[in-house]
């Protein structure tokens, strides 16, 4: 980048009667670049915009026939070697084959997100691009494929732009003001940044000791009362859940076990039986209330 900037500022001398005055004492200091001309007194100093980083993602990739595939792994497993006694050994042990199965299907996929990339910009565009670059190379050799392929990327690119158009419009003419909300985001470029709270445990607990000093009560003396304790059963139905599963939003992120609305979506008649049967286990007795 320095180097670029030395040879603007000899460009702007090049129809000069004399040669440009080689800089001096030139520093770089928090992005910026600083220098003294040898035929001037004066400094001249520029700042260098720090240009935003790419980021690199790993999304899984789904084929035609992967929620096919996932749905005959389930119907051929055998749930009854997971059972256990413990509620939470079974549950971990189901969620975890459930993740190795989908990981079996899907295919990890890193892509790369650039700061200036287009909204509307689509794999069929992409393509369109690939095609245009190809047909450059192969230019001096054949000038009409050349044409048709920029033809082609032209159109390619109003149609993807009038696709992207239609769809936030749908967004602010919906009822729902989830889509209105998601609409407004993409036309004013609306980004979240939240960043990490720095901290420990101690930190958290002095927290909470400070904002809830004045919920504390004093002690009071200490009453016997009768206590009613009872075990109690979960009852949940296995059409219940299936159907609960099916209206699941396939496009949201995974939860903290790592199971995606999607699998949960498509695998809701296999995987509805195994999920009642660990909704149903009993549930630890509730703390002890007087009567």
């Amino acid at each position: 980048m320095a180097f670029l900037l030395i040879c603007f500022h000899f460009a702007a001398q090049v129809f000069s009667e004399t040669l440009p005055a080689l800089p001096q004492d030139v520093l770089f200091d928090n992005w910026q670049v600083t220098w003294t001309s040898a035929s001037e007194e004066s400094t001249v100093t520029y700042t260098v915009r720090k240009p935003a980083p790419v980021i690199t993602k790993t999304v899984k990739t789904w084929s035609d026939g992967a929620s096919q595939q996932l749905q005959d792994c389930f119907d051929r497993t055998n749930w009854g070697i997971f059972e256990h006694r413990d509620l939470n050994v079974f549950t971990d042990s189901v969620l975890c084959y459930i993740k190795h199965c989908t990981d079996t299907v899907t295919v990890d996929k890193p892509i790369r997100i650039y700061p200036n990339q287009k909204p509307w910009m689509t794999r069929e565009v992409h393509w369109l691009l690939e095609e245009r670059d190809t047909a450059l190379s192969l230019r001096s050799e054949d000038e009409a494929l050349y044409s048709t392929a920029r033809a082609n990327l032209r159109r390619g690119i109003i149609e993807a732009q009038l696709a992207y158009k239609r769809r936030i419009e749908d967004h602010l003419d919906s009822n729902n003001s989830q889509q209105v909300w998601q609409g407004v985001q993409h036309l004013t470029n609306y980004r979240t940044t939240i960043g990490a709270a720095e901290g420990d445990a101690s930190l958290a607990e002095d927290l909470n000791t400070f904002f809830a000093r004045f919920e504390s009560e004093p002690p009071e003396a200490a009453t016997s009362h009768p206590t009613v304790r009872s075990s109690f059963t979960l009852i949940l139905k296995e059409h219940e859940l299936r159907h609960t599963m099916w209206t699941i939003n396939s496009s949201k992120a995974a939860g903290p076990d790592g199971v995606t609305g999607r699998v949960l979506k498509d695998c809701a008649d296999q995987l509805a039986g195994v999920f009642t049967r660990s909704s149903t286990s009993p549930l630890p007795s509730p703390p002890s209330h007087p009567v």
